[in-house]
């Protein structure tokens, strides 16, 4: 019987000493035909043909958080006030005396600490680091004028017999000449503001900024956690001029945050969370982290 030659590898070996490497070449390069090389492997999928842009490797850069400006405090309170003469509007309109004695009373009594703050700190530190330009425009004058209209409507509100006829003539009063009055308080204020920050050093820091509002203005403040708590109220309901309801709260919330020690901080943002809605507390918190403590170290 004839039967099959069966040839062991190591004769094969024997017969060609060279196929074994021969072979493991000829694996290896169908291997990086198909596959590619090991930095092809490693780089991102595209069209076909295309070198990936490598732009498209780099991870998008972290949102920085936005920066804290504790004078703003001041601007956006004119914001929240205009925000509260909205709804004075509204109880007009409806002829709701009643209602608009409660706006306006709430109104009035933001409207005075914040008076305070611009006559006994604000102003004379502005006119301290600009030779006098609060003095010279007639801003120390310009809340006597105010006073008075905003008395006669008071005393309108508590008469008994009082018209209506005579409330919404001394509203409109007072109305008309509080909204040129803050026109004309920014119109001087909001450059001074910018070039006091550049005499800090570094210019415009934050902390310092803060420490500032703290020791010159903020005292002037007769109930921190009710002035802080109806100014966000109507910033929620309203937004402000030039921006909506979160952005105008924030800007609001988190410069005061910079000009507070950690106990007035403890003080004011339960009040805060609770004048306004849950989520947009949230919001605020996650883009500027109002949670943390006040940032004056007392």
């Amino acid at each position: 019987k004839n039967e099959r030659r069966r040839s062991s590898p190591s004769a094969i070996t024997s017969v060609l000493p060279g196929l074994p490497n021969f072979i493991t070449l000829i694996a290896a390069a169908i291997t990086m035909g198909v596959c590619g090389s090991k930095e092809a492997l490693n780089e991102p999928q595209g069209k076909p043909g295309v070198v990936p842009d490598k732009q498209t490797e780099t991870m998008p850069a972290e949102k920085k958080a936005p920066k804290a400006l504790a004078f703003a405090v001041m601007r956006n309170t004119h914001e929240a006030i205009r925000g509260a003469i909205k709804d004075c509007d509204a109880a007009v309109e409806a002829g709701d005396v009643k209602s608009l004695s409660s706006h306006f009373q709430e109104l009035q009594k933001c409207v005075e600490m914040h008076a305070a703050m611009e006559d006994k700190g604000f102003f004379p530190l502005l006119d301290s680091k600009s030779d006098g330009a609060v003095k010279k425009n007639g801003l120390f004058e310009i809340h006597h004028e105010d006073e008075k209209l905003s008395g006669a409507l008071t005393g309108l509100l508590k008469a008994e017999d009082a018209s209506e006829e005579a409330i919404k003539e001394a509203y409109a009063a007072w109305k008309a000449y509080h909204l040129e009055h803050l026109k004309k308080e920014e119109s001087i204020m909001m450059p001074l503001v910018p070039k006091m920050a550049k005499q800090l050093n570094p210019p415009g820091d934050s902390l310092q900024m803060g420490i500032l509002f703290h020791e010159k203005v903020l005292p002037y403040v007769s109930d921190l956690p009710w002035f802080a708590a109806y100014n966000c109220k109507i910033l929620a309901k309203h937004g402000s001029t030039k921006h909506d309801a979160l952005t105008a709260t924030r800007v609001w919330i988190h410069g005061l945050q910079y000009a507070c020690t950690a106990s007035q901080w403890e003080a004011v943002l339960p009040a805060v969370k609770k004048a306004i809605p849950a989520d947009l507390f949230r919001k605020i918190a996650e883009v500027a982290n109002i949670e943390a403590p006040g940032k004056i170290v007392s």
